[in-house]
């Protein structure tokens, strides 16, 4: 993404976080947990960590939604004794907030929202408007790029989905993949990559980064082959 862009992101993060002394963290992310742009008061904040788990919970409430009715969430907020994390949602992208309850307890967060959603509808028209603006999704580009693969699924390496195409099962699926990893199944830590071949299904289990695992069933290829395919694909985008 061009610096240019970025660097108005930047500006319109900085002006959220600017909105009250008790927003700690502001960061914009990708639907899948990418993150594009962060500005933060807290050093001890990892935004990719923060986004990750936002995606998950987004993942998460839209299933937990889809189950009682036909409502998808705007936005989602998680609480603790000393702070709260705000999800703003928007159509590609999500603006993640930190706020802080010291010193400012009784502020809600229902009178910041407006403000917040409002400068990410700014952030999605901005960056939709420049040419080389990409939508594509991890998932996407590699559905795209590999027509082998039939069934795809990003997850968190604890094993909560935050996206898939084809599966019907998502969460059994992603907690039976995730366990490979988080379960210390593998032979080092550095292990990248896991492959389960059969006559008739291959799976690949190929780490996306520390927080990220991608998931592709796919047919007629060796595990060297789809291996290498998938990783370009990866490299080639955004992450």
């Amino acid at each position: 993404m061009p610096n240019e862009i970025l660097g108005e992101v930047a500006t319109l993060l900085e002006e959220a976080l600017n909105l009250h002394t008790s927003v700690r963290t502001v960061t914009l992310c990708t639907r899948e947990g990418v993150v594009v742009a962060s500005v933060s008061r807290d050093e001890d904040i990892n935004p990719t960590i923060l986004s990750t788990i936002s995606a998950a919970l987004v993942w998460a409430g839209m299933t937990t939604l889809g189950t009682i009715g036909s409502s998808k969430p705007n936005y989602l907020v998680q609480s603790t004794p000393v702070s709260r994390v705000l999800t703003v949602l928007q159509h590609h992208y999500q603006m993640v907030v930190v706020i802080s309850r010291g010193g400012d307890s009784g502020l809600e967060i229902e009178e910041l929202l407006p403000s917040f959603q409002s400068l990410g509808t700014r952030i999605e028209i901005l960056m939709s408007s420049k040419e080389n603006f990409d939508t594509g999704t991890i998932l996407g580009r590699v559905v795209k790029a590999i027509p082998d693969i039939t069934q795809a699924m990003v997850l968190t390496a604890e094993g909560l989905p935050i996206g898939s195409v084809g599966f019907r099962n998502d969460i059994e699926m992603a907690a039976l993949i995730g366990s490979i990893f988080a379960n210390g199944l593998t032979y080092s830590e550095l292990t990248d990559t896991v492959f389960i071949s059969s006559e008739e299904n291959n799976v690949l289990i190929q780490r996306i980064d520390a927080q990220r695992l991608l998931a592709v069933v796919c047919h007629g290829l060796n595990s060297e082959r789809i291996s290498e395919r998938v990783r370009a694909v990866l490299e080639a985008g955004i992450g």
